[in-house]
């Protein structure tokens, strides 16, 4: 799974910053112990000379074997009798180790050729970090979505009712944040403004950055803005849509609320078919309905929507005003 350049490069740079602050508390525990217990540096040196003395004795090839037991018998001495020396000063008998943060990798965000959980928890942070600064918030999760604003009462017409309704879109968006693969359908949330369509999308994406995917959540409005800064910097040919498309899963909040012109609406299908063609989940909400989104977009969007989109309808009355 891949992950923004921007995201990677802040991941490596709190790792090099892990490895300095570990190179400095070392660097600081040294200066303690040649004040106090200036012995354990002749063990230190006495322990390197060992290891040189091992690897004489392999390339020698001369009774290796009684030579490497006694070796191996004096490090283990060495080492035993520094721990009591540190211990018998009042110091813990790892002081004179290096201490990284991950022991796993060393802070190299690294281990055995594979990325360390050390590298995957930097970047679950970095990316939600990135989720609350594009979603002016934070901390919106499925336990904080609550049914209890949504009439219990039947709809006109059916047997059921608003909250039934949103009873079932918190538990498909619940198992889709669980079961996600860069795989998964593609979903529609569909309904007026105020019914929670933005928070099911931010729980979905806090839940799925925290799987280690690359969730790219954004109001269709700042995507179309920053799409049209690049046109504009780098010519119609020229401007780039990969950061949108190479995302294991993306967002596209509030479709409908940007500023329609002919280079929106080609942008906003181009990037609903690719992902489609590509085989890459989305997840769109609009407050649109589906004769305003083909009267707004073509009928072709409504098309690929309708037909490559799992749709989840939001039913109830504004929240926002419930809680004013």
């Amino acid at each position: 799974m891949a992950y923004p350049k921007e995201i990677m490069d802040r991941a490596f740079k709190v790792l090099e910053d892990r490895r300095s602050q570990a190179r400095n508390d070392y660097q600081y525990r040294q200066m303690v112990i040649h004040e106090k217990v200036p012995a354990v540096e002749e063990l230190r040196r006495e322990l390197t000379g060992t290891s040189a003395a091992i690897a004489r004795t392999i390339l020698s090839g001369v009774d290796v074997e009684e030579k490497m037991n006694r070796l191996r018998d004096t490090n283990l001495y060495m080492q035993q009798r520094k721990r009591e020396l540190l211990r018998d000063a009042g110091l813990p008998e790892d002081y004179d180790e290096m201490h990284f943060t991950c022991p796993d990798c060393n802070d190299t965000g690294y281990a055995d050729g594979k990325m360390c959980h050390c590298m995957k928890e930097i970047l679950a942070d970095l990316m939600l970090e990135r989720l609350s600064h594009t979603a002016h918030t934070d901390n919106i999760t499925f336990e904080s979505f609550s049914l209890n604003y949504y009439p219990a009462e039947p709809l006109p017409g059916v047997n059921y009712s608003a909250r039934d309704v949103m009873r079932r879109a918190l538990e498909e968006c619940r198992n889709y944040a669980r079961t996600f693969t860069p795989s998964s359908r593609s979903m529609f949330f569909q309904g007026p403004t105020g019914l929670g369509k933005t928070h099911l999308s931010l729980a979905i994406a806090s839940e799925v950055i925290r799987k280690g995917y690359d969730v790219l959540y954004t109001p269709a409005q700042a995507l179309l803005e920053t799409l049209e800064r690049e046109r504009f910097r780098w010519g119609e040919e020229n401007y780039s849509l990969d950061f949108v498309l190479d995302c294991d899963l993306l967002i596209l909040d509030d479709l409908g609320a940007e500023f329609s012109t002919n280079f929106s609406v080609s942008a906003i299908y181009n990037i609903i078919n690719s992902r489609l063609v590509e085989g890459k989940p989305t997840i769109i909400s609009s407050n649109l309905t589906v004769k305003e989104i083909e009267s707004r977009y073509s009928p072709r969007v409504l098309s690929r929507i309708m037909g490559g989109y799992y749709t989840i309808p939001f039913r109830g009355n504004d929240i926002r005003m419930l809680k004013r």
